[in-house]
């Protein structure tokens, strides 16, 4: 059998050649490179979304949930305020119960340790300080009063703030500041048994 044999009689520059894209693998690699990195990114940008879109929706049901409870968190708000108000009370029933009684035994030491002609025209309390102003007749019973009441357990010193004669009355108005013993704040009157008897020496 005698095979065909085909000659091509074209010069070579008529000739049809089949062309062939020849690739390297310095294109290659860095194209798969390129390729599996759009890829990883691709894959972390759908990740990343997901977890936006989970977070998002975390805030809605956490804000539904804020919105349904505001109403108690404003009774509790409102609650705290009454017990704050009703604190404030009182501890300012139990201040008035404690000034009270301070006053009463402080009022009954002027009392038993006031001179004769001899008044009072204030007495205020400051810095745990009691001041004392008042009139009398006679200049050294200013003296007299301080000594009475440096013996009360209820006061620690006595100091003469001021004192000056007025003409007009003929009298003696002073002024003087007792610093007070707190430690005897809540004991009983009867326990200044040193005033008593420093009333009986001033008479």
């Amino acid at each position: 059998m005698i095979e065909r044999i085909e000659i091509n009689l074209l010069p070579a520059a008529y000739r049809v050649h089949k062309r062939t894209i020849a690739l390297t693998r310095g294109v290659v690699y860095p194209f798969l490179g390129v390729l599996a990195a759009g890829v990883v990114l691709l894959i972390v940008n759908l990740n990343i979304d997901g977890q936006i879109g989970q977070l998002k929706s975390d805030i809605r049901t956490t804000e539904q949930t804020i919105a349904k409870n505001k109403s108690i968190k404003e009774e509790i708000g409102k609650l705290k305020e009454n017990n704050a108000t009703v604190q404030g009370k009182i501890l300012a029933l139990q201040r008035i119960t404690v000034d009270r009684a301070k006053w009463v035994r402080l009022m009954e030491i002027l009392c038993q340790r006031l001179p004769d002609f001899t008044w009072l025209l204030s007495c205020e309390e400051k810095d745990s300080s009691l001041i004392i102003e008042g009139r009398t007749y006679s200049f050294p019973e200013v003296a007299n009063l301080m000594t009475r009441l440096s013996e009360s357990n209820y006061v620690k010193a006595v100091d003469l703030s001021g004192i000056e004669e007025k003409d007009d009355t003929k009298t003696f108005a002073f002024s003087v500041t007792c610093r007070l013993n707190s430690g005897m704040a809540n004991k009983a009157p009867a326990a200044d048994t040193a005033g008593d008897k420093g009333k009986g020496k001033g008479k």
